[in-house]
C-alpha cells in the first residue's frame, strides 16, 4: 500500500489540506513523469507478446506467457467525455472494486473531490491524469490500456505472480 510519508513524490505535500494549484500541478507532473518511465520499462518487458487477457475475478492480467497482478483503475468514454472510477463500476466484481478503492485515498493527499466521486467529466488528457495518479497511489509497475473502442478500460499492473509449485 502507498505510504505518502515515505514517498519521494508525496512526502513534501501538505498533510490534511487541499493542494494549491501549484502543488497540484507539481504532483500531477511528477505522477505523469513516473508513469512514463514505468511504461517504458513495461513495454520493454512485454515486447513481442502477441496475446493478452485479463481476469477481473482474480485480479490477473496475462500478457504472452507472463501473468501479472492487476487492479482496475477506471474507464474512459470518449462518447460521453467521462471518466468512471473502477471502484464505482457496478459491472465489476466485488474483489475488483475493493482493490480499486485504494485510489480514493488520493482525496486525503490532494483534497480534491474528483477522487471520491464515482465519475467526472473528462477529456482524454484528464483520463490519463487519473491513470497516472492511480498508478502512483497503487504502487503499480505500469498501466495497461485495453484496446477496446468505447469505453476504454485502464488497469494498474503489478509484478508477475509467482505460482506455488
Amino acid at each position: 500500500m502507498h505510504d505518502s510519508s515515505t514517498c519521494p513524490i508525496c512526502r513534501t505535500l501538505p498533510a490534511g489540506q487541499a493542494l494549491t494549484d501549484d502543488a497540484f500541478d507539481a504532483l500531477l507532473a511528477a505522477c505523469r513523469e513516473e508513469l512514463a518511465a514505468k511504461q517504458e520499462r513495461f513495454q520493454q518487458r512485454i515486447a513481442g507478446a502477441a496475446r493478452w487477457f485479463y481476469e477481473m475475478a482474480d485480479g490477473s492480467l496475462t500478457i504472452g506467457d507472463t501473468r501479472f497482478g492487476m487492479t482496475p483503475i477506471g474507464t474512459y468514454s470518449a462518447a460521453q467525455q467521462s471518466w468512471l472510477w473502477a471502484w464505482a463500476n457496478e459491472e465489476f466484481p466485488p474483489m475488483a472494486k475493493e482493490s480499486a478503492a485504494a485510489v480514493r485515498d488520493l482525496y486525503v493527499v490532494t483534497g480534491l473531490r474528483v477522487f471520491v466521486g464515482p465519475s467526472t467529466p473528462a477529456s482524454p488528457a484528464d483520463a490519463m491524469s487519473c491513470v497516472a495518479f492511480a498508478v502512483h497511489q497503487l504502487g503499480a509497475i505500469a498501466m495497461f490500456r485495453s484496446p477496446s473502442e468505447d469505453p476504454v478500460l485502464y488497469l494498474a499492473v503489478f509484478e508477475p505472480r509467482v505460482s506455488a509449485a
